[in-house]
């Protein structure tokens, strides 16, 4: 029986809705209430948010979870720190749960080193192997697998309409925001501290490692990523990894990527935290990575859009992008990959309107005539990607009708957010792209006779 963790007794922040989905080792799904994550509010109304990816089992995720709000919450952030103040404190926290970890698994280390010296006098004194190695051995082994858990983890802080988010590993954060022509934004907040980033390739290039080796593996050790919390096996005892034991000190660390302040108005819609299991298994499916922010986007677009009570947003997320991606498995005969712990945690700013901190019900009321002609955006600030438009009508009925919206005007909001602002169908929106280029290379060609027949 897994003890509840204290976590789960913090005062919730009402706006978020969160979910789990765990496959064990004999390969079947679920939901569970396992929740390895955090979304608690403070006395002075600043909010805490967490997710954590667990690596090789969940005892190490649960203690980096538990002890990462202890760190952040006692004593709670004040409405007094500066920027400068709160970045450090969430740096602080990265170091001081990454030293308590250690600190947790001191009598193992110990014993690990003990054993391995036992083994090695034993081995010197017999040319085969006996009943005492064997069991050396095994327990070796046991102390290794509690060694090499860990946690990949992205934190958030809202405090006095600021945003701060910082994280280890490939666990992710996303802002989705409107511009000003009311087109909503994907921005993906942190960076992937993987062997696709360039910056922690040069890092470990700088440690006398061969990247394009570790680029061609996509492993370090015994994981996929450059950053985490916990996994000594592949920290303290990195020189037992061929691949990397060349390098001039640890080559996976656990220092956090700090962003912020993010100044937060009216134009922030919703926030997302969410395990790097969840936007790999739509990449598996969709074939394209620097869409997937773009895509689970969609998904929660069109899951605000669906359910009434918001709750249950995230599992429908979770739910149908799982069920997509065991089709995608079934189809072409693969079999998915067991122990797998992923989470997903929206916070809405104002996509929907907001729950009142003593209001019990979490049944979304859905705006009067609020109409979205949302385009979602990663990183890039020169590709945009139409999602289907959504038109939320009064009532709990959703009505989506593209001929009813012309994409080429802008859609305003009637909610809560804006409520003097009119619906004005005729207002035209900024043109995204110039083409007065293409027009002077008509033109040119045009008065040179070289201009294709096709074009007119």
């Amino acid at each position: 029986m897994i003890a509840r963790p204290w976590t789960d007794d913090l005062p919730k922040c009402r706006n978020t809705c969160v979910a789990s989905y765990f496959s064990p080792l004999d390969g079947t799904n679920s939901s569970n209430d396992d929740y390895l994550c955090f979304y608690c509010q403070t006395e002075d109304n600043a909010c805490l948010y967490g997710v954590f990816e667990p690596h090789n089992g969940l005892e190490a995720a649960r203690f980096i979870m538990q002890r990462m709000a202890a760190e952040l919450l006692f004593p709670p952030p004040s409405m007094n720190n500066t920027d400068e103040e709160i970045r450090e404190r969430l740096r602080n926290a990265f170091v001081s749960v990454e030293k308590a970890y250690i600190e947790n698994y001191d009598g193992m280390i110990a014993e690990r080193t003990s054993l391995q010296y036992r083994l090695q006098l034993l081995n010197a004194h017999t040319a085969q192997m006996n009943p005492n190695c064997e069991n050396i051995l095994q327990r070796l082994k046991e102390i290794d697998q509690h060694l090499s858990g860990g946690a990949t983890v992205v934190v958030a802080l809202v405090q006095n309409n600021k945003l701060y988010v910082a994280n280890v590993g490939e666990t992710r954060a996303l802002l989705c925001r409107t511009d000003d022509n009311a087109v909503l934004r994907v921005v993906q907040l942190t960076q992937d501290h993987s062997l696709n980033n360039e910056d922690e390739l040069l890092r470990l290039s700088q440690l006398g490692l061969d990247v394009n080796k570790l680029r061609n593996a996509q492993y370090l050790g015994n994981q996929t990523g450059t950053r985490c919390l916990g996994n000594h096996l592949v920290k303290g005892l990195y020189k037992a990894f061929p691949s990397i034991s060349a390098a001039s000190t640890e080559p996976v660390v656990a220092a956090p990527e700090i962003h912020g302040p993010i100044a937060l108005d009216e134009s922030c819609r919703f926030l997302v935290l969410v395990s790097a299991g969840v936007y790999k298994r739509i990449q598996e499916v969709k074939g394209n990575s620097e869409q997937t922010n773009k895509q689970l986007s969609q998904i929660i677009v069109e899951s605000f859009r669906k359910q009434n009570d918001f709750k249950r947003v995230s599992q429908f997320v979770l739910e149908e992008i799982e069920q997509e991606f065991l089709t995608y498995c079934a189809r072409n005969s693969l079999t998915p990959k067991p122990n797998t712990h992923v989470t997903l945690l929206i916070r809405n700013f104002n996509f929907l309107p907001p729950i009142p901190q003593n209001d019990s019900s979490t049944t979304v009321q859905k705006q009067n005539a609020v109409r979205f002609n949302p385009i979602v955006q990663s990183k890039s600030n020169t590709l945009l990607n139409e999602i289907d438009s959504d038109v939320y009508s009064s009532g709990n009925d959703v009505e989506t009708n593209d001929s009813n919206i012309d994409t080429n005007r802008s859609i305003e909001s009637s909610s809560d957010i804006y409520p003097n602002r009119p619906y004005d169908k005729d207002r035209r929106i900024k043109g995204y792209v110039d083409f007065s280029c293409y027009h002077e290379n008509v033109a040119k060609a045009r008065k040179s006779r070289t201009l294709p027949s096709f074009i007119k």
